[in-house]
């Protein structure tokens, strides 16, 4: 009875301290002068951030703008995913 209980409470615990990569499938809201894009297949932060990379930028501070802005915790992206691309 008590390594089951035992068992339980573990299993508990460790579900509590589970986290997902993804956070939402819909982030907040744009702000002014933010646009919304939705993700296709084969899509990547990479790429996303190349094309919104402008010259003398680093394209890992995109990335990471990126990710902070969307509460990404991954790099992974899903088709049909919605991202916020911050203003200028």
């Amino acid at each position: 009875m008590i390594a089951a209980m035992l068992f339980f409470f573990l299993l508990f615990i460790g579900f509590s301290l589970m986290k997902g990569n993804a956070v939402s499938d819909h982030p907040a809201v744009p702000a002014v002068g933010e646009k919304l894009i939705t993700i296709s297949a084969g899509q990547t932060l990479w790429g996303i951030a190349g094309e919104l990379r402008q010259e003398g930028q680093d394209i890992r501070r995109i990335i990471y703008d990126l990710k902070e802005r969307n509460n990404l915790t991954s790099s992974t992206l899903t088709a049909g995913q919605t991202l916020i691309i911050p203003a200028d």
